[in-house]
C-alpha cells in the first residue's frame, strides 16, 4: 500500500485494504469471542487457540499490507477452510448447545461477514 490513501487508491490497494482490515477483524472476533467465552467458563486452551489464529491472522495481513503477494493465497485458504468447514461444524456442534446469547450470535456473524469479505478481497487481488 506504500503510503496512499484510500481515496487516492487503485483498485488492486482498495482491495489490499479491504483484505487488511477484515484479517485483522478476524484476528480480533476469533481472540475477543475466546476470551469473552473463558469468562463464562470456556476452556483455556480456545484462548490459545484463538490467540494462535489471531496471530497467524496478524502476520497474513503484515504481509499482505507489505505487498507480499502470494499472501493472498493464504489468506484464501482461511477464508475458505473455515467459511466451509470449521464454522458450520462450530456453529452446529458448539454454538447451537450453548444456548447462545447476544455475544454469541454477534460474534457469529461478524465472524462470517471477515470470512466472506477475506474470501472476496483475496479473490479480487
Amino acid at each position: 500500500m506504500k503510503g496512499i490513501t484510500l481515496a487516492a487508491a487503485t483498485g488492486t490497494e482498495t482491495w489490499e485494504a479491504i483484505l487488511i482490515v477484515s484479517l485483522a477483524c478476524g484476528a480480533l472476533l476469533v481472540l475477543g469471542y475466546r476470551t469473552y467465552r473463558l469468562t463464562k467458563g470456556g476452556p483455556m486452551a480456545d484462548v490459545w487457540g484463538g490467540a494462535l489464529l489471531a496471530l497467524l491472522l496478524t502476520a497474513l495481513a503484515i504481509m499482505v499490507g507489505a505487498d507480499v503477494a502470494w499472501a493472498r493465497w493464504p489468506a484464501l485458504v482461511y477464508g475458505l477452510l473455515f467459511g466451509v468447514v470449521v464454522m458450520p461444524i462450530w456453529t452446529l456442534a458448539v454454538l447451537m448447545p450453548l444456548r447462545p446469547g447476544a455475544p454469541d450470535y454477534g460474534f457469529m456473524v461478524l465472524y462470517w461477514i471477515s470470512l466472506v469479505t477475506t474470501v472476496v478481497a483475496a479473490l479480487a487481488l
